[in-house]
């Protein structure tokens, strides 16, 4: 059994507040999607979902950057630019628009795997010590799927969510402004993600197989492959060039 006060301690901290944000994300996240199949999507579910999300990313990034009055600039522009701070404005946005669904997704998959990670290393050790070998269990099993998983939300953001928000722009009345936001969030995520850049490096090379010699695909107009080499050629340079910058810095 536990010490009372080990538990104590555990349940007032900051990373318990945590993981109970998740949780909640977690069960609200999972209710919704279960009223959206029943085709009554709660809108409240929806709503708290995101509150959630805002909670435990804010957490996240307290705990991480702990901000004062005194923080510099450049800690200030470090955390503007953390994956986290990336994911509570998006949290924000979608909490205060209409619906989008499959815009929470990734947020449930994230916090899936935080509850689990918060289970393994202090909820089984501190009210169940007995039961370690569950907590082993419980760890290999993130472990073997951690890297997938990442891949596959990688994917999600950049098809299902980027494609729900274009689309949304011809039938579903979705705004500008969301699209430019989450293409400054996946272009964020690129510098921040190995599983989003190896993404976006895939859709570049099958788009290189299709549009350009001497693989391109004999349907494709020319003038399409004299543009897309051009915007190739320019984003290549430019990206040398970014290279080039960071490597002076160092």
């Amino acid at each position: 059994m536990a010490d009372s006060t080990d538990t104590s301690s555990l349940v007032k901290s900051l990373h318990f507040a945590w993981f109970a944000g998740h949780g909640s994300l977690t069960v609200t996240s999972l209710l919704y999607f279960l009223s959206w199949l029943l085709a009554h999507p709660n809108n409240y579910l929806y709503r708290v979902s995101y509150l959630a999300a805002i909670g435990t990313y804010a957490i996240s990034l307290y705990n991480t950057y702990k901000p004062t009055l005194k923080t510099s600039d450049v800690a200030i522009k470090r955390m503007l630019l953390d994956e986290n701070s990336q994911y509570l404005l998006l949290a924000v946005y979608f909490l205060w628009t209409r619906r989008i669904t499959v815009s929470l997704v990734p947020f449930l998959i994230y916090s899936v795997l935080h509850v689990g990670e918060y289970a393994q290393s202090s909820l089984i050790p501190s009210f169940a010590p007995h039961a370690s070998h569950l907590g082993d269990k419980l760890k290999t099993l993130i472990d073997q799927h951690y890297t997938q998983t990442m891949t596959l939300v990688a994917k999600y953001e950049l098809f299902a969510v980027m494609g729900r928000l274009f689309l949304g722009l011809f039938v579903l009345r979705s705004s500008i402004f969301s699209v430019l936001l989450y293409a400054h969030f996946l272009r964020m995520r690129y510098y921040t993600s190995s599983a989003m850049r190896d993404t976006f490096h895939g859709v570049t090379e099958q788009v290189d197989h299709f549009l350009l010699p001497p693989t391109a695909h004999p349907k494709v107009p020319p003038a399409v492959t004299k543009a897309y080499q051009a915007f190739r050629n320019v984003t290549t340079a430019k990206k040398q060039q970014q290279q080039q910058q960071q490597k002076h810095q160092e």
